[in-house]
């Protein structure tokens, strides 16, 4: 699909489909795509209507009920109904009567009406309506369509006379040998069908943290993604019963387990009656089944006796219900059918089934589960039971289900144990919540072990969490300002400490929080935290990174060595970022560090690091300019639902994929609303980041002008904050570049001097930079000479510069040389910056360049400089189309014809479409010449 992707429309995994869709909109003809109920059929054709709709199509569509199927005409109704005023004006008089009476617009008037007459009338008003427009037919659920409809629009479907791609017929329907076959058969050629199979696992979890919030990570949409069989709309219908009541399935699928789930209530009772047939001892088998996730025959054996089992066994295959499979497990024959055993059973069965599990498996995680779920009263040996299963989870990196166990062990600890004790094991859920990236859980577990808080440090503790979970940064660092009134010296004082720091390094108080980190690692060192001093050192390493402060190279060793030293290990995130996020672009070490801290991350159900490392990545490739490989981390972020922290770092990887691939109106949209979100959240760091892109989105688009308003705000932060770096952004470059166009010298030189400020911190890529503004700035006051001299030596240091900036180095000797009158080199150094740029994947850019080298003059002035889409644009407008007309006739959108003329007139230097048009007649006359 040309214009976006298919996730962007909320379909996931159907890429294949809607790029059929996407050419019948294109080209004509017809697609129909076959699926069960809830395989996406329906929300599949939405997203073609809309397209149709943005490309100037006409659409007329009809969904028919199976309530319709008996009443003649429905469909054909609802069709018409959608027709232009008066467009049966034009029939004879004859077909435009049987028409009104067929539709119940008119009463019969006693004579007979021809059985052609309606469907020749049909065949009319669509050949009218493609005569006039191109038009798209859209047919959902084809199998409710009623029959005198199906035969009217075959008839007019088999005779119709248009140009092919003036008419598509997009249809849905289930796989029903009889469905509409009669209609299928005259759809117009070329003619496509397909089926829509089930989703992949990943795009089950898409959809769910798309529709359902961020919180679906891969491990928990696994399971949905296994009870729906890959529909999704059943698996949204679960996911939703599953949000609705989180105590009833959650801890309930671990290690390939299979979890139960709750049955939608569409098919609660349908379930219910199946298994209900089941013999008493097939239930009760196939109860330790369900409960269990996962047992196989040698398990049941140690379990029921066999003159029980086998029967069991056998009825619930004759009954379809389960069967054994293979290495002999006992598996239900649809994942639902296990949640409808589970809820079949009565309480007390249920807890001794639990039971009966607790004594007999061998994996002690699965015993401490079972055992939590076998008690009715708080027990503290099943609490320390689960605490060390949680702790055997945590390490075999199943972290969520380490929360789940942590918080039963809280749950199930008795009131009569020291409240401390029961304290440390909330806060415990709480923290491994927050490493599995499920706020939700983590904010309910707090919740409920907040009330347990007697002493001030407790509250302190509660409040610091609080912080980590506020999602603006005002209340955040209030909180924390709070916790750390109450906190006594040590280990507590030393975690609110480095919190407080990181909150002032957002807010963009680098000394401040430079002191608070420092306050944070002498607490901790004292109080014998070294998990503390760790994180805090991170820290430091950030704020001695951005201000150019301190030696991070000698805070990265210390680090090193406190780990040596230690039990302690560094997370991935910390792991990652402390090596790689402010790596240079030319460290080749960066990207697998960062990738292999994903894998880490991953193997050891770390989600909530998924964020940070995932923006990293992108960050990492796109420094080194290789845009095609962010953008394909970026689309494996969103199969991994790694986006479960702060939105602002999907935004920014958003950003940057878009802006560097072209998409400048969708980045600027992006960017916008999260500069925005940051301003009004005191996020000034990250108000910087969006600053930054919003300036290089203007420049990319050469609106120099809107360029300058963001980036004279940054110059303003930088100033105010004494910032140094924003993660290696070289956005005074683009200052410079928006200010040289349009006379803004101070501008200049105040980037100039930034750029400088961040080489002397150990960015050698920004003195490089420096020097070509300074070449720039020189030329624009008349000293060419000396700018060429310059611009030539930055050019000759390959390897100086990241391939992008390179690029742009080139493209500012091409404008230097074309300035000092030296034609045939400008043209050659611009059109390989033009090159360059084309090869890293950066449309916008070589589009300047190839811009740039028509002005030197060497080549005539012709449409040749216009892209083929281009030339089609300015021949209808400049012949005194409008943009609508034109729109129609290319097949685009009005808003795709805007901008192309936009591009058109920039290229040929006119200003209306008179001198548009005046050009484009020299330029035939000198062609004809």
């Amino acid at each position: 699909m040309n214009e976006v992707s298919a996730a962007a429309y909320g379909l996931f995994g159907r890429e294949d489909a809607v790029r059929v869709m996407s050419d019948v909109l294109d080209q004509g003809g017809s697609a129909v795509a076959i699926g069960e109920p809830g395989a996406g059929k329906s929300s599949l054709l939405k997203v073609a209507d809309q397209l149709a709709q943005r490309r100037g199509r006409r659409v007329l569509s009809v969904t028919p009920t199976q309530f319709d199927r008996g009443l003649p005409f429905a469909g054909l109704a609802e069709l018409i109904g959608q027709c232009p005023d008066g467009a049966d004006q034009g029939l004879p008089a004859p077909q435009r009567r049987a028409l009104a009476v067929a539709l119940q617009r008119a009463e019969p008037d006693g004579r007979e009406v021809d059985a052609l007459a309606v469907p020749l009338a049909v065949r009319g008003l669509l050949t009218q309506l493609c005569e006039s427009e191109p038009v798209v037919l859209i047919i959902d659920d084809l199998q409710w369509l009623d029959q005198a409809t199906v035969g009217s629009l075959s008839f007019a479907l088999r005779r119709l006379s248009v140009e092919p791609h003036r008419l598509g017929v997009l249809i849905g329907t289930r796989s029903d040998p009889d469905a509409g076959t009669d209609l299928i058969r005259c759809l117009p050629e070329p003619r496509h069908e397909f089926s829509l199979p089930p989703l992949e696992d990943w795009a089950v979890g898409q959809l769910l943290r798309k529709r359902l919030g961020s919180r679906w990570t891969p491990p928990m949409s696994a399971g949905v993604a296994r009870a729906s069989g890959g529909n999704p709309f059943l698996a949204l219908e679960i996911a939703r019963a599953m949000q609705a009541d989180v105590s009833s399935w959650r801890g309930s699928g671990q290690d390939g387990h299979d979890p139960v789930l709750p049955v939608p209530p569409g098919l609660a009772d349908l379930l219910r009656e199946r298994v209900g047939r089941l013999p008493q001892d097939s239930r009760e088998v196939l109860l330790l089944v369900s409960a269990a996730g996962r047992l196989t025959v040698t398990q049941l054996q140690g379990i029921v006796p066999e003159v029980r089992l086998w029967p069991a066994l056998e009825a619930a295959r004759d009954a379809d219900v389960a069967l054994v499979g293979a290495g002999s497990v006992v598996a239900f024959t649809h994942p639902l059918l296990a949640s409808a055993i589970y809820d079949a059973a009565a309480p007390d069965e249920r807890r001794r089934t639990h039971r009966v599990l607790a004594e007999k498996l061998e994996d002690p995680v699965e015993r401490a589960r079972h055992r939590s779920k076998s008690i009715t009263a708080p027990d503290e040996a099943v609490a320390a039971e689960l605490e060390r299963a949680a702790e055997i989870s945590r390490s075999r990196g199943a972290q969520p289900l380490a929360g789940e166990l942590q918080e039963g062990a809280a749950l199930a600890t008795p009131s009569t144990v020291d409240i401390a004790d029961s304290f440390r094991r909330w806060l415990r859920a709480v923290d491994t919540y927050l490493d599995a990236g499920d706020a939700l859980s983590a904010r309910a577990a707090l919740d409920k072990g907040s009330a347990l808080a007697a002493v001030p440090e407790q509250r302190a503790q509660v409040l610091a969490r609080r912080a980590r979970l506020a999602t603006d940064l005002r209340a955040a660092r209030s909180l924390a300002e709070q916790a750390f009134r109450l906190a006594p010296r040590g280990a507590v004082r030393a975690e609110i400490l480095q919190m407080l720091s990181e909150h002032h390094r957002m807010e963009g108080h680098g000394s401040l929080a430079l002191r608070l980190t420092q306050l944070a690692i002498t607490e901790a060192d004292a109080a014998e935290r070294p998990d503390i001093q760790l994180v805090a050192l991170y820290q430091r390493q950030s704020i001695e990174w951005l201000w150019g402060v301190g030696r991070p190279e000698q805070t990265l060793r210390d680090m090193e060595r406190l780990v040596d030293s230690s039990p302690l290990e560094l997370s991935p995130a910390e792991w990652a970022g402390a090596r790689a996020f402010y790596a240079a672009w030319n460290d080749e070490t960066a990207e697998p560090v960062v990738r292999d801290a994903i894998v880490r991350a991953i193997d050891a159900g770390r989600y909530g690091d998924l964020s940070s490392l995932y923006i990293w990545l992108i960050l990492a490739l796109i420094r080194a300019s290789k845009v095609r490989d962010a953008q394909a981390a970026l689309d494996e972020a969103d199969r991994l639902g790694a986006w479960t922290a702060l939105g602002l770092q999907e935004d920014m990887a958003r950003i940057l994929i878009k802006e560097y691939a072209g998409d400048l109106d969708g980045a600027r949209e992006v960017a916008q609303g999260a500069a925005a979100r940051a301003r009004t959240s005191g996020l000034r760091y990250w108000l910087g980041g969006f600053l930054a892109q919003l300036g290089f989105i203007e420049t990319s688009a050469r609106n120099w002008h809107a360029a300058l308003e963001p980036l004279r705000e940054l110059a303003e932060i930088f100033a105010s904050t004494k910032l140094v770096d924003l993660e290696q952004l070289l956005w005074p470059v683009d200052l410079a570049d928006a200010a040289l166009q349009v006379g803004a010298l101070p501008d200049v030189e105040t980037a100039i001097s930034l750029l400088r400020r961040q080489g002397e911190a150990g960015r050698p890529e920004a003195a490089v930079a420096a020097d070509r503004c300074q070449a720039l700035l020189s030329a624009a006051r008349g000293d060419v000479d000396y700018a060429l001299t310059e611009l030539r030596k930055v050019v000759d240091q390959p390897g100086s510069e990241c391939p992008f900036e390179a690029a742009r180095s080139r493209l500012a000797l091409g404008q230097v040389y074309r300035r000092a009158g030296y034609k045939r080199l400008a043209d050659e150094t611009l059109s390989a910056a033009a090159d360059a740029f084309e090869e890293l994947g950066v449309p916008r850019w070589a589009e300047r360049a190839r811009d740039e080298a028509v002005r030197v003059g060497l080549h005539p002035t012709t449409t040749s400089m216009l892209t083929a889409t281009e030339r089609r644009v300015a021949e209808l407008v400049g012949s005194g189309h409008s943009n609508q007309e034109a729109a129609a006739e290319l097949f685009l959108s009005v808003k795709t014809v805007e901008a192309n003329l936009t591009r058109i007139y920039r290229k040929l230097s006119v200003r209306s479409r008179t001198e548009l048009a005046n050009s484009l007649n020299k330029l035939d006359s000198a062609t004809n010449h």
